[in-house]
């Protein structure tokens, strides 16, 4: 998934000079007008001090803001350069997607060849902590932290589930698991890919099938058993009410087909309020659930994730089948408003 936002000419002539520039610490990098532009740079406490500088990035995070920091550290072995992408655990959804979604773009246009690490995080402390730092280079060493424990054997169980739950969300959007997260489901390599089957209530896939213009079509997972059931089917929807037949409590894959058009729109829900199991299993089987109905004949064009039904206005739907001429770069995700307004 990306999300049509690109490099401005201001990043890459900022880059460029950063790039060259040793006494620069980092370059914090943000999305406004629908390109990525860069913030003023940030110098080293002392040449070379990486350690003693990583409190000076506090300047630019904030609690609810995601933010790219290009980041220089000296002593790495490899390439010296690290693409950090920040998204607070509590941000907007969109503003979650949108950065989430444009990560992999900003590396890969300023060329990957110059990044020797990427890194995401979620918690203030993971950008500044001294400590967070040992303990990501001890992880990717195989070895233990500095005080003897592995990362994973620092966390509660909370934190573990949070993990998890973002390992699943990043995996189904590559749509390549890289490893077991424990959440039942069958991974099945087909030609193209890597996915988790589950089993599918038969009214789910006729409801699919069925799918009209105006339809709704709603597939919940059954969470004891791990099964695709069908949640709701509706006709005559309209896009000013399609958010009052979804879930407000539970997350859900919606199916709706634009009145008139030929689009039928994919909408994963995952409200706040979810379960950590309800999270992970929906996560890691959207990729199923789009699979389940391109084999029920459907051709899902338009993609969208919210956090909340109330995210799934009737313009907002309008716009992603007919996007405004002279806006093309909003199809798929918003940008998110800036803080404040």
């Amino acid at each position: 998934m990306q999300s049509g936002i690109s490099v401005s000419q201001e990043l890459h002539d900022a880059f460029s000079t950063f790039a060259s520039d040793d006494s620069a610490f980092c370059l914090p990098v943000t999305i406004t007008s629908e390109s990525l532009t860069p913030l003023a740079p940030i110098r080293f406490s002392s040449p070379g001090a990486f350690y003693p500088s990583l409190s000076q990035l506090s300047s630019v995070l904030e609690p609810k803001t995601p933010i790219y920091l290009l980041i220089r550290r000296p002593e790495s072995a490899s390439s010296s350069l690290i693409a950090l992408t920040y998204i607070p655990s509590n941000a907007v959804v969109r503003a979650k997607t949108l950065f989430a979604s444009t990560r992999a773009t900003l590396v890969r246009e300023l060329g990957s060849e110059n990044f020797g690490e990427t890194i995401f995080a979620t918690e203030v402390e993971e950008v500044v902590s001294e400590e967070a730092w040992r303990e990501r280079d001890a992880e990717k060493n195989g070895s233990a932290t500095p005080a003897g424990y592995r990362r994973e054997d620092l966390m509660g169980e909370k934190e573990r589930e949070l993990e998890a739950v973002r390992r699943a969300e990043e995996d189904a959007r590559s749509g390549t698991p890289k490893r077991d997260i424990g959440i039942g489901g069958t991974f099945s390599r087909g030609p193209s890919r890597m996915r988790i089957e589950m089993q599918v209530n038969e009214d789910a896939k006729t409801a699919l099938q069925r799918l009209q213009q105006g339809g709704l079509v709603q597939v919940a997972i059954d969470i004891p058993t791990e099964t695709l059931k069908l949640a709701a089917a509706e006709s005559g929807v309209d896009p000013e009410s399609v958010q009052t037949h979804i879930s407000s409590s539970s997350p859900r894959y919606t199916f709706y087909h634009y009145p008139e058009s030929d689009a039928v729109i994919f909408i994963y829900t995952c409200p706040s309020g979810s379960s950590i199991k309800e999270r992970m299993l929906y996560a890691s089987s959207r990729m199923y659930g789009l699979q389940l109905a391109e084999e029920q004949g459907l051709k899902v064009s338009k993609k969208i994730e919210a956090g909340s039904p109330d995210e799934i206005t009737g313009e907002r739907l309008h716009e992603e089948v007919n996007p405004p001429q002279n806006d093309g770069l909003r199809r798929g995700f918003a940008k998110p408003r800036r803080p404040g307004r």
